[in-house]
């Protein structure tokens, strides 16, 4: 009879345990759904952007997530199944907290910030507002669409300024017009290595296209080095990665395709975990490999994202007479734009001035991982898994 009291103990206590609200519980329920919801968001996005792209899936993630907690009913549970974000509150609250962490380490070299803007006559709930701030990189803004020329200064002037000046004129006097709701999201990263490319080996190459067709030329930089390197034939390319900082949190990705075309990846990579990547990492060893990467400079307008999560299952959220979202407000209320601006500057600074002794390496034989033709990158936070900016480079310039 004490055995099974205990047993019975034991089992309510591992439950307990197991779903007790604790940061690292929300890490391991959480990333998963976030990283599936990424990967399929870039793949739409794309073949929407002809694979010329940066792209911060996350933002478009927390867009929705913010429209959630307002969102009851059919409208709610739309949104629910394409993020799988968890349906009890504090599991939510905790994720943003270790996504505050994650901005706040990248604070130096990015800036994501996004903005809600609601009509004020829509007598927007407190309780919303403040919930929804928990997440310190969102600002809801409370305007008078009836003056849309204002709203749009207003509204721009914050995100220049929340962008440090690198992003502006992100709103213009149409987008207030005919409208109650309207998000939008800001973000732009800097390279910063935690070992930098000599810039004296930078120089003029040229950039081919996927058919091998000269189409530019770019400022190519160059690296010899020890990097993780891999190939993982389910997704028909070979994988670099290029620790940023100096605490080796962040890492960006490389990927240039093996087979197949490089605007598949994506679609590809919803069979893989960035976990595997990394064992796969571990598993080959640091690799000595001669680096070219072109320096490069993106900027990318995205307002069509309602029509790409419309094609993923949300859709009830953008359609005036069926969104419910009451949690917001008592008015009619619906999400008529959800728009991203992402810029990412790609060079040769890093944080670190050493660099590996050329007599060390003078007679091992290198791979070679040479970006001279189209490819994609990501960059990531290695702990939770989250793709902080991700993109393609098809289109060649002088940067």
């Amino acid at each position: 009879m004490y055995k099974v009291i205990a047993l019975v103990i034991l089992c309510a206590s591992t439950f307990a345990a197991k779903h007790q609200c604790n940061h690292r519980s929300a890490l391991i329920i959480l990333k998963r759904p976030t990283y599936d919801f990424s990967v399929k968001l870039l793949d739409r996005v794309t073949q929407a952007n002809d694979g010329h792209f940066v792209y911060s899936p996350i933002s478009t993630w927390l867009q929705l997530l913010t429209l959630a907690e307002g969102a009851h009913g059919q409208t709610l549970k739309e949104i629910w199944n394409v993020t799988k974000h968890h349906r009890l509150k504090c599991f939510r609250r905790k994720w943003r907290a270790i996504l505050n962490r994650v901005d706040k380490d990248l604070k130096s070299v990015s800036k994501r910030r996004g903005f809600m803007i609601i009509d004020k006559l829509m007598n927007v709930k407190k309780t919303y507002v403040a919930e929804v701030e928990r997440l310190r990189s969102l600002q809801v803004l409370l305007l008078d669409f009836n003056y849309p020329v204002t709203a749009a200064d207003i509204a721009n002037k914050q995100v220049e300024s929340a962008t440090n000046g690198v992003i502006a004129d992100a709103f213009t006097p149409y987008d207030f017009n005919s409208t109650v709701l309207l998000m939008a999201d800001t973000s732009y990263y800097k390279s910063s290595w935690k070992i930098p490319f000599n810039t004296a080996y930078t120089r003029s190459e040229p950039f081919y296209s996927e058919f091998g067709t000269n189409v530019g030329e770019v400022y190519m930089m160059n690296r010899l080095d020890y990097f993780n390197y891999t190939e993982i034939p389910l997704i028909g390319a070979k994988v670099l990665e290029m620790a940023c900082g100096s605490d080796g949190k962040v890492s960006m990705l490389f990927f240039l395709p093996t087979s197949g075309s490089i605007r598949d990846l994506f679609y590809s990579l919803q069979r893989v975990r960035l976990m595997s990547i990394f064992n796969k990492f571990k598993s080959s060893n640091i690799t000595l490999i001669s680096v070219k990467i072109p320096r490069f400079k993106i900027t990318t307008d995205i307002d069509s994202i309602p029509e790409l999560l419309y094609d993923m299952g949300v859709k009830r959220v953008f359609h005036p007479d069926l969104a419910n979202l009451r949690g917001i407000s008592d008015y009619k209320v619906y999400a008529s734009l959800m728009a991203q601006v992402s810029d990412i500057e790609v060079n040769e600074e890093g944080v670190e001035a050493t660099t590996i002794a050329d007599f060390l390496i003078s007679n091992e034989v290198t791979k070679e991982f040479t970006a001279n033709r189209p490819f994609a990158f990501l960059l990531v936070d290695k702990k939770t898994e989250v793709i902080l900016f991700s993109g393609m480079y098809s289109v060649p310039s002088k940067y």
